[in-house]
């Protein structure tokens, strides 16, 4: 969604509706009830084998609901103030109704986009990310995209658990990653935000850290998610879901307005190995009553423990 975003329904006269103009070959329109609601409307060429429905949108009622011949997904604004934030909620379905040419699998598929901005519309009034946590997730796709040269889509994605802010960001089998960033601009200093970030005791564990320029002639997290659509094409459609569904568990949706994406240079990345003496606090170190910690290290005391970069990406 951008600036320049056009209203489909402002022209729209009370009790009508239009079909999208597109060469979906499903049965979509825009609709104005008798109240004056915007709304989207979708046909299912089979009745559906169950009518009630277990997702509940912010600010939008969902009406399903099966008629002699055929199924019907109701989805009806209650602000019109809120348009764009539904169109891009609708723009999200209609992506999904040129892909899938099956009804059977649309309306699947459907529903199970409309669960995740459940989730997402339940934590944000507004499809806007903070630059921190762009920051955050820009520099664990950069991360992830590495990891998959050098291991394999399938067994790096499973490993992501970076929405799990608790965890270590990479959990493999033979070893642990932590991924940070940083502006370049502030010198390398990280935060690390649980005292469990840093533990490990059965496999070694590594801090990737990325320091980053804010910069028009940088990358946003959208082209980065472009060159994933490329990285994996040829996965199955169960890794493709995985890695969607991680993408918005850490805040992201698709049709973000794009003027609130930002743009980063990747200045360098450095890599530490966290041995029994790198700087950090462990659970074990923190008396009962403390429930919480957040503290900062500084990555130029920390040279000792610096390794190449073949070190992870080609283990």
């Amino acid at each position: 969604m951008t600036k320049n975003s056009i209203n489909p329904w402002k022209m729209m006269n009370v009790g009508s509706s239009r079909r999208v103009d597109s060469e979906i070959q499903h049965e979509v329109f825009w609709i104005v009830d008798e109240q004056r609601r915007y709304g989207f409307y979708l046909r299912s060429a089979e009745k559906f084998a169950e009518v009630k429905s277990d997702i509940h949108l912010k600010g939008v009622s969902l009406i399903k609901r099966n008629t002699i011949e055929f199924g019907e997904l109701f989805l009806i604004l209650n602000r019109q103030s809120d348009w764009e934030l539904f169109l891009a909620i609708c723009e999200d379905i209609l992506s999904i109704c040129l892909i899938h040419i099956t009804n059977k699998e649309l309306m699947a598929t459907v529903e199970d986009r409309l669960r995740r901005w459940q989730i997402f519309l339940a934590q944000n009034s507004d499809p806007i990310m903070s630059a921190e946590l762009q920051m955050g997730l820009f520099s664990e796709l950069m991360c992830l995209k590495d990891l998959i040269s050098s291991r394999c889509a399938k067994e790096s994605i499973i490993a992501w658990s970076g929405p799990d802010k608790d965890k270590q960001d990479f959990n493999f089998s033979d070893s642990m990653i932590e991924v940070k960033s940083y502006r370049t601009s502030k010198g390398p200093k990280v935060v690390i935000s649980s005292s469990h970030q840093l533990l490990s005791e059965s496999k070694p564990l590594y801090l990737v850290a990325y320091g980053l320029t804010l910069s028009e002639q940088g990358h946003s997290i959208k082209d980065i998610l472009t060159e994933f659509e490329t990285l994996l094409s040829e996965e199955n459609f169960a890794i493709q879901q995985l890695f969607e569904n991680k993408i918005i568990s850490y805040g992201y949706m698709p049709n973000m307005k794009d003027e609130a994406m930002i743009n980063f240079t990747v200045d360098s990345i450095r890599i530490f190995e966290v041995t029994t003496d790198f700087p950090k606090l462990l659970p074990y170190q923190i008396p009962a009553e403390i429930t919480n910690i957040i503290y900062t290290i500084d990555l130029e005391l920390c040279k000792v423990h610096e390794r190449v970069s073949d070190t992870v990406f080609t283990i």
